[in-house]
């Protein structure tokens, strides 16, 4: 620069301190990070109130820490007019749209596209895994549930990932590693995504379960990965159905189940609708509007 000082720059200390790049400064933000508290059979569920979410931003604050942390949550005393869904999804950000509509109407109805619009039981599995990118947060609103049987049941995906961590490393590594494609069509639309069951974030820690099993296309895998990749599969499938990682509760009218769908599988037993009316509705929000929306309250 023709002999001339370079400009100097400024750099507030406390600045510096939280950006250091030596081992143990990088070591300690990792420990500040939030991580996962993983729950099985016993978990304590946490529940919130719906008047103190709408009007309180430290519980509404409370309920979002407790949705990325634990994956699971339920909320009481909500409206049971359809659409009451919308204000308290609004409070965290906008709702996501797709094809079943920006409200879904769970109900037992003849012209089903969905195994969830029928009375039979469905099997533990993440909604839209056919997507590229499935929904972060789900939320079931139950308005009406006066017939028999149709209990919800949850498991911690990352939590039966962990325990398969330690228990088979190896199909834990086919998990992760060999793609799995699932796929689902209709008279207007064909969804299809090829992906791992497990997903892992920059860090290698578990970031995404994708699970539905009704919506599994075959398995296209090399010969020498075909049998690790059953063998891998069947095993998680089993684990979900030990008693040890699920948690089953009826939801009643003015209640609301609101989850981490890529992380928290849900299931449904039967129910009979001739014993009474059950309808639910259930939408969906991007698990970056609800850190967005932490972020922004813990300001």
């Amino acid at each position: 620069m023709d002999g001339q000082a370079a400009p100097a720059s400024r750099f507030d200390p406390g600045w510096l301190r939280a950006h250091a790049y030596d081992d143990e400064s990088r070591a300690e933000r990792q420990q500040r990070k939030p991580k996962a508290r993983l729950w099985h059979s016993d978990l304590q569920l946490p529940v919130f109130e719906y008047q103190a979410l709408m009007n309180d931003s430290d519980a509404l604050l409370q309920w979002l820490l407790a949705v990325r942390d634990v994956g699971l949550t339920q909320v009481r005393g909500v409206p049971t007019e359809p659409g009451s869904l919308t204000l308290i999804a609004q409070r965290i950000s906008f709702i996501r749209e797709s094809n079943f509509g920006v409200l879904f109407n769970v109900q037992s109805r003849a012209d089903a596209d969905s195994n969830a619009y029928t009375a039979f039981n469905l099997p533990l599995h993440s909604d839209l895994p056919t997507r590229e990118l499935q929904p972060g947060l789900q939320f079931l609103h139950c308005l009406v549930n006066d017939a028999e049987g149709g209990e919800s049941i949850f498991v911690d995906g990352f939590a039966i990932a962990d325990a398969l961590r330690r228990e088979d490393p190896e199909a834990f590594k086919s998990l992760c590693e060999i793609p799995v494609e699932f796929r689902n069509k209709d008279r207007h639309s064909d969804y299809r995504c090829l992906a791992p069951i497990i997903a892992l974030d920059a860090l290698g820690q578990v970031s995404e379960i994708r699970m539905a099993n009704f919506l599994r296309g075959p398995f296209d895998a090399s010969v020498e990965q075909m049998p690790k990749l059953y063998q891998a599969y069947r095993r998680f499938i089993a684990m979900t159905r030990e008693p040890r990682f699920r948690l089953m509760q009826r939801l009643n009218p003015g209640e609301l189940w609101c989850f981490d769908n890529r992380r928290t599988l849900h299931a449904r037993n039967a129910f009979d609708p001739a014993t009474g009316a059950r309808h639910f509705q259930g939408c969906y929000v991007d698990r970056d509007e609800l850190l967005s929306r932490i972020l922004v309250l813990q300001r």
